[in-house]
């Protein structure tokens, strides 16, 4: 794991070489143990941040060069099966100096071209320049392991694993993308190829850029886990479950693959606790396995992954995180994300990065089950929902919508102040009439969805910002029925930008490799061809990975209502994170900086204190964008919008 940046221009006034130095500067948590600057002279720089994982020698340092200089690489991640391409390019001709996997990459690259990536298993992040043709190629892995961003102006075409390496270069003009806030604040995250900036993108999964110097780049898609090419799965459910056991096993001991110590996060959940079982059963070493839990007993499963842990037997490491390491976590939460970011179980996945990087160097999180097996409970939700709406006819519906388009929510806000009603029974009754609206102009399934996942509706958002409307495909662009249709625009929207972004950024904090075995892609394909009642059978939720669960560990640790991986934030934010919601959403600041609506942040500032608990996520979205404002403010470069 690694930190990756450069430059590519034909610009000749630019001097970059000064920013490409700060650029991997700025990458140093990412790879303390090596750092590289290569430039050509010409208006081409490469710069490598290096976390030693595979061959810790200097065989290994970045950028590395192959084909007499033809090509140099910079690149994050790991290719799992590289010693499969490897005996393969040797039997080729090919001849290797160390022994990890970035020269695997180079000679696959001089071998197959550029469609040499369909023979990585893995995560990456890929920069390589051809010398030879004068062209740039990125490549991101297909679910998005891997982030990469990447700036273009017309002349320069500049790229970073993470935005604080693109705002060292001299000429960063950063200008706040609306629409971008917008979708955050609706959903928590931004999705690719958007950015918070406008002069920003981010590579999608599954992606190529390239750049022919003087040109305009080119993206082109490699991959999709729906393919037309791939036909549904035939066979009886016996056959498919032992497929599925065999190819999660091969996964997973891939991901063991390391010259360090390799731990797991432990959950107590059915994915975390599947890769534990499965690579106890198929690995000689112990595993070492980690937990975080919370005071709150709604919220806490430590005890459950402490069962799975004694049962399969691991080296266990438990902590319960205290309110003040939430607070201290929640200072720095604009650093550390870099761009607006709202999922809070970022504070205990950074504290159990920091818990794991005591004994272990890579970690393995179980992440991509409830995507790939339709394990979330907003799936049950959703489609509940569906079938009600599916018995109103379009005209019925359309006047309804009508009636409450002329509903003044805030007036019906004020009036139910005045009649008495709770702070809390207010906002229920606003939110029901917003929800409700929001439904009824789009009751297809993907807008029941949509409304079913978002947090500020985007008539909300509108209210808020002054105008906003909602720029993603909404999940019937994908086939398939409702079920299908909603783990695959999870799939492709909400695990890379917010769940991998998530464990990236918290694990590369504190120097640690997150790997995601549940996602490698031959997995990936292989649940999205299972028939659905193999996904959502009679056991509910991720059926089949309940009956190779099954086999593994005692039946009443899997057989328990799911958790997730929540926390106690309406209780922080009504507590000691309260003086952070006081400075950051203040009257004061919020007119001073321009952006947001100060009478909306106003209204639900005070009724979350006054009760309303279901304002929390709506006002942790809010805290969380001041706060990244807030951790550039009067930094050059920095987020200041």
């Amino acid at each position: 794991m690694c930190g990756i940046t450069g430059f590519v221009t034909s610009d000749p006034s630019l001097a970059l070489e000064g920013g490409l130095r700060r650029a991997v500067a700025s990458l140093e948590h990412r790879g303390p143990d090596d750092a590289g600057c290569w430039l050509d002279g010409d208006g081409v720089g490469l710069g490598h941040r290096r976390l030693s994982v595979l061959d810790l020698s200097d065989a290994a340092h970045q950028p590395m060069h192959a084909g007499d200089g033809r090509f140099t690489i910079t690149y994050n991640g790991e290719i799992y099966n590289f010693a499969d391409v490897r005996r393969e390019l040797v039997a080729r001709g090919h001849a290797f100096r160390g022994t990890g996997d970035t020269e695997v990459i180079l000679a696959a690259f001089l071998e197959w071209g550029p469609d040499a990536v369909q023979r990585f298993v893995g995560m990456f992040a890929i920069a390589l320049w051809d010398a030879r043709e004068q062209e740039l190629l990125l490549v991101r892995d297909r679910v998005g392991v891997k982030p990469l961003y990447y700036g273009w102006d017309g002349k320069t075409l500049w790229f970073g694993s993470e935005m604080k390496a693109l705002r060292a270069y001299p000429h960063w003009t950063p200008e706040l993308d609306m629409t971008a806030l917008g979708e955050y604040l609706q959903y928590g995250y931004i999705a690719a190829p958007r950015s918070i900036y406008r002069s920003v993108r981010k590579l999608e999964p599954g992606c190529r850029l390239r750049l022919v110097r003087g040109e305009q780049p080119r993206v082109d898609r490699y991959w999709s886990v729906v393919d037309p090419a791939r036909p549904p799965l035939a066979g009886d459910d016996a056959a498919l479950e032992a497929q599925l056991e065999e190819l999660l096993v091969d996964a997973f001991k891939l991901r063991m693959v390391s010259d360090v110590p390799v731990g797991v996060y432990l959950s107590g959940g059915i994915d975390s606790s599947l890769v534990t079982s499965l690579l106890a059963k198929h690995t000689s070493a112990r595993l070492s396995t980690f937990t975080i839990g919370f005071d709150s007993a709604r919220h806490d499963e430590s005890g459950f992954a402490a069962e799975v842990a004694k049962h399969v037997g691991t080296d266990h490491t438990g902590y319960i995180l205290t309110v003040g390491e939430a607070l201290q976590i929640a200072r720095g939460w604009g650093d550390l994300f870099d761009e607006p970011f709202g999922d809070p179980s970022g504070i205990p996945t950074l504290l159990v990065s920091r818990l794991a990087r005591e004994k272990v160097k890579v970690v393995l999180s179980a992440d991509g089950g409830d995507e790939l097996f339709s394990g979330y409970s907003v799936y049950d939700d959703a489609l509940a929902r569906i079938e009600r709406f599916a018995n109103i006819p379009a005209g019925p519906a359309s006047l309804i919508s009508a009636g409450l388009d002329v509903v003044n929510v805030d007036g019906v806000r004020s009036l139910l102040g005045d009649m008495g009603l709770s702070p809390r029974n207010r906002g229920l009754i606003t939110r029901r009439i917003r929800r409700s609206r929001a439904i009824l102009k789009n009751h297809s399934p993907a807008g029941i969805y949509d409304a079913a996942i978002s947090y500020w509706l985007p008539e909300e958002v509108a209210a808020l910002l002054g105008n906003y409307q909602n720029p993603r495909a909404l999940m019937d662009a994908y086939p398939g029925t409702p079920a299908e249709q909603m783990c695959q625009w999870d799939f492709d929207n909400y695990l890379p930008e917010d769940v991998l972004t998530k464990v990236d950024r918290t694990t590369m904090a504190v120097s640690l490799e997150g790997r995601e075995p549940m996602l490698d892609h031959r997995v990936a394909e292989f649940a999205f061809r299972l028939p659905l009642r193999l996904r959502r059978g009679p056991l509910g939720p991720k059926h089949i990975l309940k009956r190779i669960l099954y086999r593994h560990v005692p039946r009443q640790l899997v057989d328990r209502p799911k958790q997730g991986f929540t926390i106690p934030l309406e209780a922080w934010l009504r507590g000691e994170l309260g003086d952070l919601v006081q400075d950051h959403l203040s009257d004061e600041r919020v007119r001073a900086a321009g952006i947001f609506n100060p009478v909306v942040v106003r209204h639900r500032v005070e009724d979350f204190y006054a009760g309303d608990g279901k304002l929390t996520v709506m006002l942790w979205y809010l805290l969380a964008f001041e706060m990244w404002r807030d951790a550039g403010s009067g930094t050059a470069g920095g987020p200041e919008v």
